[in-house]
């Protein structure tokens, strides 16, 4: 008999999903956000000249973030290249395999953290990319901060302990962003397994949520508790179970962590990679590594959400 069985978690839905950028030419990349001014209910009487004029641009700004690199190295030993192994026929093809998912999970795991963004080199250590938790955040951050006007705005972002956690929760947060944007997105959330729960909490009879009743055929002997999709009224979202979510933080808080993203908003762009390198085996047998340089690219976070409840 061949082969052998893992379990560990392999999937790794946000980052696989996310649209993936045109690749960054410096270390440090940037891109522009802009706003609209408020509406105004001035008339103009007739006859009069315009006399005043406004930049379009005096409200533009600049936000930006660091490559980051990570690596997963292998190396298989002269003995185990000599010998027969029942459960692995190739030593130096399930090395890689390995890795390089070892490598995806680490990038996941970045990019769903709260990390915020370092530069490298100059005894500061190595270059940091900003995750998810500091992009979607109401204060400024400490390295590059984005502009105040384009920082996610607070009522965007429930910090609702689970025990209390309410629809209204997700309504609020959908309505504040609904009023940022003024669309009606079809967003995504990626969610923990607790706030996954809650979801689905919310078609069920008595609970602490509100009452809701549903009625479903005995005869197929199935009974379902599985919100995949809720449609609230500031827009729709697509549930999706995410373990790779404040991998920095408590369990509580992993379990408790959703990003509420429009598609358009993120990417994650790579200048390198995940990209394989052989090197020289000198008798300890043949070894190599995976190599990725990558950032996060959010474009405006005005327009994303958060769940970051701690309990």
């Amino acid at each position: 008999m061949s082969g052998f069985t893992r379990i560990e978690p392999q999937a790794t839905p946000m980052f696989s999903m996310l649209k993936k950028g045109a690749a960054p030419k410096a270390s440090y990349s940037e891109w522009c956000v802009d706003d609209l001014s408020a509406p105004v209910l001035t008339t103009v009487e007739e006859g009069n000249d315009v006399t005043t004029y406004a930049n379009p641009g005096e409200n533009r700004a600049r936000i930006g973030n660091h490559l980051e690199r990570q690596d997963r190295s292998w190396q298989v030993s002269d003995l185990e290249m000599l010998v027969e192994d029942a459960a692995v026929p190739n030593q130096v093809a399930e090395a890689k395999a390995k890795k390089l998912l070892e490598l995806r999970r680490d990038i996941a795991a970045t990019i769903g953290s709260d990390q915020g963004n370092q530069v490298g080199g100059g005894g500061g250590g190595a270059a940091k990319t900003r995750g998810l938790g500091e992009w979607v955040k109401a204060s400024a951050q400490t390295n590059n901060p984005v502009a105040t006007a384009y920082l996610t705005p607070a009522a965007s972002i429930n910090t609702t302990a689970a025990a209390s956690f309410a629809e209204s929760d997700v309504n609020g947060v959908l309505e504040s962003i609904y009023s940022v944007t003024g669309d009606l997105g079809n967003f995504k959330l990626y969610a923990g397994t607790s706030l996954k729960k809650e979801f689905s909490d919310f078609s069920r009879t008595g609970s602490s949520n509100g009452v809701y009743r549903q009625n479903e055929d005995a005869a197929k002997n199935k009974v379902t508790k599985n919100v995949l999709v809720y449609e609230g009224d500031f827009g729709s979202i697509d549930v999706v179970t995410d373990l790779f979510l404040a991998r920095d933080g408590s369990a509580a808080s992993q379990g408790m962590r959703g990003y509420l993203l429009d598609p358009s908003l993120v990417e994650v762009a790579f200048a390198d990679g995940p990209s394989h390198y052989d090197q020289e085996d000198l008798g300890g047998g043949p070894r190599g590594f995976y190599k990725a340089w990558y950032m996060t690219r959010v474009k405006n976070p005005r327009g994303l959400g958060k769940f970051a409840a701690t309990a």
